[in-house]
């Protein structure tokens, strides 16, 4: 066990050192800002609600800020994901970017709710503008046949960062007074500003010269990556009716299927997990600093899932090992109703959040796999447009229905809604299909086989 884990870690290092440069400044930015994430979410969580003196509307209100930013950012994601496949991907990374700087700069000198709306429009559009053109350009700079591995560790970094940081917070927290009050928590959102920026900065050396296709010395993991995606080319034009062209399109069709139902599920409870703790009426009544340290230990559990989703796709295809991850996610959520004992939720809560990401990474590869590299930008756009469009919906909902009722009927009808509701989105992930290209053995040219003989033997 211990060899394996060391021949893992060994060949994890192998794989980070051997990164195209243009991953190694992506995955360092966001492992960075990573390091803030819980911190500031649940600052700026607590901190709407300190901004609206009035209960009866509270919850509806953070719903509605958090809603109304990924309505914003909608737009943001149809224009990049349509032209990021067609333009420059470094370029909407760019412009993400400094979106995003304005932002925390903007945060700063925040004072009142109406700043917050703004602040959550522009973090909105920054993410709508990055998030296409980055998993593209991950894409991009991978060879087909790492890309799972590539994923995988992209989100185990970014889960060991946040609950680096998480636990960080945790101790920021108690030292600036563990109160939810203003003073206490604008210095925690002043810290975390400033680390994004910092960490934004290393953006704007990502080039798209770097690209493994761009490339103007082609290596054999090039000239093997090329010759793939000229099999997808060649598998999309020989579909001639509109069957044809949805049977190659069925499993990235299924996958945004799914992501509206489980985006509209979400947006009715996860949102105000933090109000589920933290409310004093409830059964719970965690501190701040308690609360960020919960919200540290399910990414640490999702790096660790992450890896083992890894391997037990290996063994019985990716497609399953996500399909029963994420169900057994569902199944476990069901039980944030009956409201247990907080040592026994804490356990539940950190388990669920982990499974339920730890898919993505499988998710992703098999996507990017299966689709041209000129579309795969597009997908990661029309993905995100239906999570966000659904998600900004719902919040608003389940705002409205926790406002509405007390605490526990409130809850429980929250987390009954999303569980059956991402019940039916996970089932459709059940009928996805992984396809060969990611073991097939690739015919390739003469001169395809010459060059890379040469190459190797080079």
């Amino acid at each position: 066990m211990l060899n394996r884990i060391r021949n893992t870690s060994s060949e994890s290092w192998k794989l980070v050192k051997g990164l195209n440069l243009n991953l190694k400044l992506y995955f360092g930015g966001w492992a960075i800002i990573s390091l803030v994430q819980t911190p500031l979410y649940l600052s700026t969580f607590f901190l709407i609600g300190l901004w609206i003196p009035d209960e009866s509307i509270r919850n509806t209100q953070i719903g509605l800020i958090f809603g109304m930013s990924s309505i914003i950012g909608i737009v943001g994601l149809i224009i990049s994901g349509l032209i990021s496949d067609k333009w420059r991907r470094d370029a909407f990374i760019w412009m993400g970017m400094v979106i995003y700087i304005a932002a925390m700069i903007y945060f700063l000198f925040a004072t009142r709710i109406a700043d917050l709306y703004v602040i959550q429009i522009f973090q909105a559009i920054a993410g709508s503008l990055m998030m296409p053109a980055g998993a593209a350009l991950i894409a991009d700079c991978t060879a087909k046949g790492t890309r799972t591995k590539i994923y995988t560790l992209m989100a185990i970094i970014q889960q060991l960062s946040t609950a680096i940081g998480g636990v960080a917070g945790f101790f920021i927290f108690r030292y600036v007074g563990d109160r939810y009050e203003v003073s206490v928590i604008m210095p925690v959102i002043r810290i975390c500003a400033v680390v994004i920026m910092i960490a934004s900065l290393g953006g704007f050396f990502i080039h798209d010269k770097r690209s493994l296709q761009a490339k103007e010395e082609e290596t054999a993991k090039s000239l093997e990556e090329k010759r793939k995606n000229e099999l997808i080319v060649q598998k999309l034009k020989s579909c001639k009716t509109f069957r044809q062209k949805l049977k190659f399109y069925r499993t990235p069709l299924l996958i945004v299927l799914a992501d509206f139902l489980i985006a509209f599920g979400a947006g009715i409870s996860i949102p105000f997990l933090p109000r589920y703790f933290e409310d004093t009426s409830g059964s719970y009544g965690v501190k701040l600093s308690e609360l960020t340290l919960i919200f540290t230990l399910a990414p640490l559990l999702t790096a660790v899932i992450s890896g083992i989703a890894l391997y037990i796709g290996k063994k019985i295809g990716r497609a399953k090992a996500i399909f029963w991850i994420e169900l057994l996610a569902v199944g476990l959520l069901f039980c944030f109703a009956i409201f247990p004992p907080l040592s026994i939720i804490l356990v539940i809560y950190i388990f669920r959040q982990a499974l339920m990401n730890a898919g993505w990474p499988l998710i992703n590869a098999i996507v990017m796999d299966l689709l041209p590299s000129n579309q795969r930008a597009s997908f990661s756009a029309i993905d995100s447009l239906a999570f966000t469009a659904f998600n900004s919906i719902s919040q608003p909902i389940g705002g409205k229905i926790l406002d509405n009722n007390n605490y526990y009927s409130g809850f429980r009808f929250a987390f009954i809604s999303t569980g059956l509701i991402y019940f039916v989105g996970v089932f459709m992930l059940f009928f996805i299909k992984e396809g060969s290209f990611e073991t097939e053995k690739v015919e390739g040219t003469e001169q395809d086989k010459e060059a890379i003989e040469i190459i190797t033997k080079n």
